[in-house]
């Protein structure tokens, strides 16, 4: 029989890791709370969707498919996860599966090639990504439809990686309507649509916070020409630069209390991609997976973390390690 810890011992077994043996103290933190981490990997040959630990053991693919399948997406519950794949026909479309992989449903068909699915506040709603070729031309939009994929509705032309605000009353994408790619924000009927970020460099999957306060990114500065994740209030001030070594960082997901980032880097060759953790102000940076020999990327935390945990000692925890904490920047 599994013996439940109590709060007490979770943290006592956070400190004993992070004060004797010098293992990562972030992702240990994350992982005593239950939440995992489901990601894209080729390891297997093809794009496979695999799920593990917050601390990176027990990666299993669910998938398991001939086809491609990738850009998993949790439902708010924990219990069901969007994604795409071309396994019926070749032509990318939205499905949705249980947590453990089991009956997968296919939610979209038609013209063009769906992608980016993320699921409403209220687990009501997907919204996601459409690329249909006219005139050999790519033409993207961003739509809405439920969560069965009923009531299909486009929302916003030119516009890609739709992610909803924590209250369900808007919607970050990403455009390129002014002539560089930049970061939006539009109500979730179509109205008051505003611009977020100010600048010529390119950017690409916004994600707000748990909060609805900020909205993290990957941007490429023209004069790097490496991708690297950034965080931003949603009301476009006081954008933070988080990573700043010479590889590309891609597809930031939160942490269910806001503390911490999951993306992946990539070298932007032909090499192996890994998952990483990233407290949400840019310290402690953790690796997750190895990725070895294949690509791991697009990865996304479950519900199941801080932010549902009772109100307790558990909910302190944070505070405390971030004091005992190791400098800044360190892998």
């Amino acid at each position: 029989m599994r013996i439940k810890p109590t709060p007490s011992s979770m943290l006592f077994a956070v400190l004993c890791v992070f004060l004797t043996s010098g293992e990562p103290w972030l992702r240990e933190a994350l992982a005593v709370q239950n939440s995992r981490i489901v990601f894209t990997s080729a390891r297997d040959g093809n794009l496979e969707i695999y799920v593990m630990d917050a601390d990176g053991r027990n990666q299993k693919n669910l998938t398991n498919s001939p086809a491609n399948d990738s850009q998993p997406d949790w439902s708010p519950d924990g219990t069901k996860i969007a994604f795409v794949s071309s396994r019926d026909g070749g032509r990318t479309q939205i499905y949705v599966m249980d947590a453990d992989g089991k009956n997968p449903i296919r939610l979209t068909d038609g013209p063009g090639e769906k992608w980016d699915p993320d699921w409403s506040p209220d687990g009501q709603q997907i919204a996601f990504s459409v690329d249909v070729l006219v005139n050999r031309i790519r033409v993207h939009h961003i739509a809405v439809m439920a969560a069965d994929g009923r009531n299909r509705q486009k929302l916003e032309d030119q516009a890609r990686h739709p992610s909803w605000s924590p209250d369900g009353g808007e919607i970050a994408f990403m455009s390129w309507r002014d002539g560089g790619e930049e970061i939006y924000v539009i109500g979730v009927g179509g109205q008051g649509r505003k611009r977020v970020t100010q600048d010529i460099v390119h950017k690409l999957d916004p994600s707000f916070s748990p909060d609805g306060r900020r909205i993290a990114f990957a941007a490429v500065p023209e004069h790097e020409g490496f991708g690297h994740i950034c965080v931003v209030g949603a009301d476009g001030r006081n954008r933070v630069q988080l990573t700043h070594n010479e590889e590309h960082h891609w597809s930031p997901a939160w942490s269910p209390d806001g503390r911490m980032i999951a993306y992946y880097v990539w070298d932007g060759f032909s090499g192996p991609g890994t998952i990483h953790l990233i407290a949400s102000d840019g310290r402690y940076i953790r690796r997750l997976s190895d990725g070895r020999n294949a690509r791991d990327f697009e990865p996304d935390i479950s519900p199941l973390g801080l932010a549902v945990s009772p109100a307790s000692k558990t909910s302190t925890t944070w505070g405390r390690l971030k004091k005992l904490a190791p400098n800044p920047h360190t892998k």
